[in-house]
């Protein structure tokens, strides 16, 4: 699914690692009907959500997720009252109080309804997902972001500490906010997934995937620097946009996404006006930037208020 969305982000982007989609088989009808083979080994859920992320294409039960408060958190099984309530984080040393080890439980978000398996793999392989998972380094993540804002305007649900990154800030987290949001990974999940340290996490749900994809593309030409987008003119050269998915939801309205406004005079089309638009939807200018918009803007404004324009 999302196999023309998953190419322009990675092109775009230039990801490290694959598109992971997330897919919540609920009862064991689903999970025994699921084609996906059941995971290769047993293994923290952060470990399985790096095979995904590395290409693998599979199905987990709680029987192959070996953390705890992995399975606690994904919904595969119910969490313990102390391990709800926080006292574990308090008695380990992750929290200087009880009360602050509640706070910290609370916020986990940990799913209630009761959840059979979870399936994991690259998103472009799977028929389903309710969640996606991208990893990579700071400054994609920033492109990520302003993909987002460009479509939705500031997040509001981020939420992240540094403990269960995978299962709690990538899985339980976005499933209860419906909203992106990012971790800055673990210590089991950089220990697990063998991530490097510079390497953090962002998930969001899968009604959010098309519209992130043509923010990140819409504003290609306002912030990507110079040689990146460089880059990406050289590997649209040698690659080709995947065929159109039968059936495909990517042009299915989000709700929660804005109707495309119309262009107007005083706001420019930055996907290029030359007619000339690649595979992306664009025509990359290497010559603009946001820097460059603004200060068109502001000259603008300038004009007018010379012209004796009262309001400005």
């Amino acid at each position: 699914m999302k196999n023309i969305n998953v190419w322009k982000m990675t092109t775009a982007l230039d990801l490290q690692h694959r598109i992971a989609g997330v897919h919540f088989l609920d009862f064991q009808e689903d999970y025994d009907n699921c084609k996906a083979s059941p995971g290769s080994q047993k293994g923290s859920y952060c470990y399985q959500v790096r095979q995904a992320l590395d290409g693998k294409h599979f199905k987990a039960d709680k029987n192959l997720v070996t953390c705890e408060y992995a399975r606690a958190a994904i919904g595969l099984e119910k969490p313990d009252i102390s391990m709800r309530e926080g006292r574990s984080f308090d008695y380990c040393g992750l929290s200087e109080s009880r009360t602050i080890g509640k706070n910290i439980a609370d916020a986990m978000m940990y799913i209630d309804q009761d959840i059979y398996g979870v399936e994991l793999g690259p998103l472009e392989e799977m028929e389903h997902a309710d969640l996606v998972i991208m990893v990579d380094y700071a400054q994609t993540i920033m492109r990520i972001m302003q993909g987002y804002a460009y479509k939705y305007g500031a997040p509001e649900h981020l939420s992240f500490y540094g403990n269960q990154a995978m299962c709690s800030d990538m899985t339980s987290k976005v499933f209860h906010t419906n909203d992106i949001n990012i971790s800055l990974m673990c210590n089991g999940t950089r220990r697990c997934g063998k991530y490097d340290k510079g390497e953090i996490a962002v998930a969001l749900p899968i009604n959010m995937f098309d519209p992130l994809a043509d923010g990140i593309i819409e504003t290609l030409n306002a912030v990507q620097l110079v040689t990146e987008k460089k880059r990406i003119i050289e590997t649209l050269k040698h690659t080709d946009r995947p065929a159109p998915e039968e059936n495909s939801a990517a042009d299915k309205a989000d709700p929660q996404c804005p109707a495309e406004e119309a262009r107007t005079n005083d706001k420019p089309d930055h996907t290029g006006t030359s007619g000339n638009k690649n595979s992306l939807g664009l025509e990359i200018d290497t010559q603009y930037n946001y820097g460059k918009g603004l200060l068109e803007y502001d000259h603008h404004v300038l004009d007018l208020r010379k012209k004796g324009d009262s309001r400005l």
